[in-house]
């Protein structure tokens, strides 16, 4: 099937994609008496809890470090959940796979659109942290959905590889944990990127997020332009990143109902 009849299928089963999807947000605080308001408490709780920390106990170089760290940390814990939710969708999800028929990309598609949607209502919180704060927010935030772009495209690449190859070897999902945490120490999150020795700037900025989460961080903290040049690089990486996982995971899918 070419990659245009994909799509069309895909499309055609849009409301399983939206039920999904719809699960995978109410499932999170099923039980909650506060419910979905919990996707507004929790990054308000984590912005007063670094507040309190970073400004009494533990001292930093960089000005407004709470609002620094929440503006690098938030995307990253929404790509930390993109990754390991998508690594398992497939996997997870083995009794839908063995009794219905539905083009496998709806699962690895739903976790990248309900992190997405998650993410966003974080960023509520953060750009009242940022105005509160005294860091004032910019035109430039404007550029947001286009870094937003970048992270999901960079995602679902990876997902689409991942998701695939776990199915047939599960220590895949297990490996993922150590990777995500050597990966964020890997990027600049709780420090700045001004703090990487200059002989190895070169290879730390080969490292997608670098570029990601310095796109938040120009945009939301600094109130300059994003680098167009390096987003613009790391967007045709994640397009080529893209098509390699679907080719895997078209290739892949076909022994899914044996495997899982």
């Amino acid at each position: 099937m070419s990659f245009i009849n994909k799509v069309k299928e895909v499309y055609k089963y849009r409301h399983m994609l939206f039920t999904l999807v719809k699960q995978d947000l109410q499932g999170r605080y099923k039980g909650s008496i506060f419910g979905f308001l919990w996707t507004l408490l929790n990054p308000l709780f984590m912005l007063l809890i670094y507040s309190i920390v970073f400004q009494f106990v533990f001292k930093s170089n960089i000005e407004y470090y709470p609002i620094y760290l929440f503006v690098s940390l938030m995307p990253w814990n929404a790509f930390n959940s993109m990754i390991g939710g998508g690594t398992t969708c497939v996997s997870n999800n083995a009794s839908i796979i063995k009794k219905v028929y539905f083009p496998r990309e709806v699962l690895p598609l739903s976790v990248i659109i309900s992190n997405t949607i998650q993410y966003c209502f974080s960023l509520v919180i953060t750009i009242i942290a940022i105005m509160v704060s005294g860091v004032g927010l910019s035109f430039n935030a404007l550029f947001l959905p286009l870094i937003i772009l970048v992270q999901v495209t960079f995602a679902f690449g990876l997902i689409l590889m991942l998701s695939a190859a776990n199915v047939y070897v599960r220590d895949v999902q297990y490996m993922m944990n150590p990777i995500m945490m050597i990966w964020m120490y890997a990027s600049p999150i709780l420090y700045s990127i001004q703090m990487v020795p200059e002989k190895w700037l070169s290879i730390y900025k080969m490292n997608p997020m670098t570029v990601i989460l310095q796109g938040y961080q120009d945009i939301l903290y600094n109130k300059t332009l994003p680098n167009f040049s390096s987003l613009g690089i790391t967007f045709a990486v994640s397009i080529v990143i893209c098509i390699i996982g679907y080719l895997i995971f078209n290739k892949l899918q076909k022994r899914f109902a044996e495997e899982v």
